[in-house]
C-alpha cells in the first residue's frame, strides 16, 4: 500500500526526530558505559538515507509545484535539523546548555576523581579529573558507550583562564564559554606526544595559564587537525 504524499512527509519528520533522540544525551542508555558501537554505525548511515528521502520529497514538491502548505512538514523537518545542530555546535547553543545545566554541572564537579559516567543537564560527563587545584575538569563522551571521548572538557576556572599543567600546554586551548565555565580543546597528538614522553602525573604546582580562544569554531579545528596528526602516526 503506498502511503500519500503528506503521510511520508509527516513520516519524515518522526524519523528525523527519532534518529536526532537516538543520538542524543536523552536517551535511556546514553549513561551506559557499555560501547554501542553498533548504534554509532547505525546512526551514521542512517543520516544519508533520511537527506536522500527528504532530497527525493524536496524535488518531488519542487516539479509539482503544488500548495505551499504541503511543504509545511518538509520545513518543519528542516527546522527541527537546524535547531539541534544550532545547540550542538553553535556558541549561543552551548552557552544556553551551560545556563540550562548550571546546577547539574555544579554537582558532577564537586566529584573530582570520578569515573562515573552521567549525565549532566544537557552534557555527558564521561570522568571528572582535577589537574590543577581549584579547577574541575568534566570530559564530555558520546551516547555511544564509555571512552567514547570527544577531545573536550568543561573545566571551571571562574574569570581567569584555566590553568593546565605545564608539560601539557601545548596540547589544550581554551574558550570562555559561559558563567565561568570554560571549554577545553585537546590536540590528540600532541597530548599523545607530551604524556609519552613523561608519563607521570604532573605536580600540582607545576600548573601554568593555558592557551585562550576567542571563538568556539577556532578549537574545534585544533581537535579535528589533532585527529588528523594522530591518524597519521
Amino acid at each position: 500500500m503506498r502511503l500519500s504524499a503528506a503521510l511520508r512527509l509527516w513520516a519524515l519528520l518522526l524519523a528525523t526526530a527519532a534518529w536526532l533522540w537516538a543520538g542524543s544525551v536523552y536517551t535511556p542508555w546514553a549513561a551506559d558505559r557499555a560501547p554501542r558501537l553498533w548504534l554509532y554505525d547505525l546512526l551514521f548511515y542512517l543520516r544519508f538515507a533520511l537527506l536522500f528521502w527528504a532530497g527525493a520529497e524536496a524535488l518531488r514538491l519542487g516539479l509539482r509545484r503544488g500548495p505551499a502548505a504541503a511543504a509545511w512538514p518538509l520545513a518543519a523537518t528542516a527546522l527541527v535539523v537546524l535547531v539541534a545542530l544550532g545547540l550542538g555546535h553553535s556558541e549561543a547553543g552551548l552557552r544556553w546548555k551551560l545556563a540550562a545545566s548550571h546546577d547539574a554541572l555544579a554537582a558532577a564537579a564537586r566529584d573530582a576523581g570520578s569515573d562515573r559516567r552521567r549525565r549532566a543537564g544537557h552534557f555527558l560527563v564521561d570522568s571528572v579529573r582535577m589537574p590543577c587545584p581549584g579547577q574541575p575538569w568534566l570530559w564530555l563522551g558520546r551516547p555511544h558507550g564509555g571512552g567514547s571521548g570527544i577531545n573536550l572538557a568543561l573545566v571551571h576556572a571562574g574569570t581567569r583562564a584555566p590553568a593546565v599543567p605545564a608539560q601539557l600546554r601545548e596540547a589544550f586551548a581554551f574558550w570562555p564559554a559561559h558563567a565561568g565555565w570554560w571549554l577545553a580543546y585537546q590536540h590528540a597528538d600532541r597530548y599523545s606526544r607530551a604524556t609519552a614522553a613523561a608519563p607521570a602525573a604532573p605536580a600540582a604546582d607545576a600548573c601554568v595559564p593555558g592557551a585562550v580562544l576567542t571563538r568556539h569554531r577556532h578549537g574545534l579545528a585544533l581537535v579535528a587537525a589533532g585527529r588528523r596528526a594522530l591518524a597519521r602516526r
